[in-house]
């Protein structure tokens, strides 16, 4: 396999692209490629059909922009149909092992009568564990070790359960200045199954003031905005995730809250925002994929006040080791600390 240019690609692909015997098949399934040029590329090697699934807003996005057929580019909590089932699958290594089950469950019925699938990610994240883990389904052979990732062959001997998505929903409700809001997660998604110390204390902090138009960055399950709808009637709400499986979580908790929001948008960053809002509430994303991530909410910071109407509020929670209030002070001129405590600090500005 010729023509793979190795700056443009992260380490699995790089490995991937090493045995590309591998790759030899008729048809193929990429479930969660990374954000490089790795899908292009293996599209233009000749095999009959590439078809990929991703979760991100941003691969997605980019996969759309470098060519990759809009057909062929699923993005969503499911992989959809296959018209032909994939001869060989490739799944890359996700950190959350809950949501590498939940991709697993969902790309083994698919996989063809003889078919393999390639498990790939870097050492660092836990990929070694993952051959016993795989033996579950039939057998594990691994094929090499290179850049600091391994990559693994499974051909399954068992036959695998139909996938069902409410099998591995998960829920919580929770009750804060006497408004309860419940709340369904998906494997993968922020505050699956609970709430975390530092939402708990964003919402603690938000006793009044809130009206208009309102956006939830980094929504993940939709917790936040569907309390905030439900403790200030009236509030325009606007929920805003890059995961596919958090947006679909948050349709399901403002449904189940009974909660209507004008909208709920798949972004990469505040990309594909329009408007200006009277309040940016947030807990920010720090971590993507297997390694911490910070550039998303820095820039986020950077481009907030922009979004905000006159004397609109942006209101975050985040790790208190995390620099975020130089940033804040240098866009709004000031940031106010409203309370520090378990170990996250709630940060607030106003757009003057």
């Amino acid at each position: 396999m010729t023509g793979y240019g190795m700056n443009v690609l992260t380490n699995p692909s790089q490995l991937l692209v090493k045995n590309s015997d591998a790759l030899e098949a008729e048809r193929i399934l990429v479930v969660q490629p990374e954000n490089d040029n790795f899908v292009p590329q293996l599209s233009q090697q000749g095999a009959a059909s590439v078809n990929v699934y991703t979760t991100s807003e941003v691969v997605r996005s980019r996969l759309s922009d470098l060519g990759v057929n809009e057909a062929c580019l699923a993005y969503g909590e499911c992989i959809p149909d296959q018209k032909e089932k994939p001869d060989t699958i490739i799944v890359y290594l996700q950190k959350s092992r809950e949501f590498m089950n939940y991709l697993l469950a969902m790309s083994l019925p698919l996989l063809s009568d003889n078919g393999h699938l390639l498990l790939v990610g870097e050492n660092s994240s836990g990929i070694k564990s993952w051959q016993k883990r795989l033996a579950v389904y039939g057998d594990v052979e691994k094929i090499d070790s290179a850049r600091h990732c391994s990559l693994y062959v499974l051909t399954p001997t068992v036959k695998p359960s139909p996938f069902v998505i409410v099998d591995w929903k998960a829920s919580f409700e929770e009750v804060l200045h006497d408004v309860c809001v419940k709340a369904v997660t998906l494997p993968g998604v922020f505050n699956h199954g609970r709430l975390d110390v530092g939402t708990r204390l964003l919402l603690e902090t938000m006793e009044a003031g809130f009206k208009g138009d309102i956006l939830d960055f980094g929504c993940g399950s939709g917790v936040v905005g569907a309390w905030l709808a439900k403790r200030f009637p009236g509030v325009r709400l606007f929920l805003l995730d890059n995961d596919a499986m958090a947006l679909a979580a948050t349709r399901e908790t403002c449904r189940i809250n009974e909660v209507d929001p004008v909208a709920v948008i798949a972004s990469d960053g505040l990309e594909n925002v329009r408007g200006r809002f009277n309040a940016i509430v947030s807990n920010p994303p720090f971590h993507e994929g297997v390694k911490t991530q910070y550039e998303t909410t820095e820039q986020f910071l950077r481009e907030s006040k922009s979004l905000l109407k006159p004397k609109g509020r942006l209101r975050i929670v985040a790790n208190s080791f995390l620099r975020y209030p130089p940033i804040i002070e240098a866009v709004f001129g000031h940031c106010h600390v409203l309370v520090k405590r378990d170990g996250f600090t709630v940060y607030e500005a106003f757009n003057g």
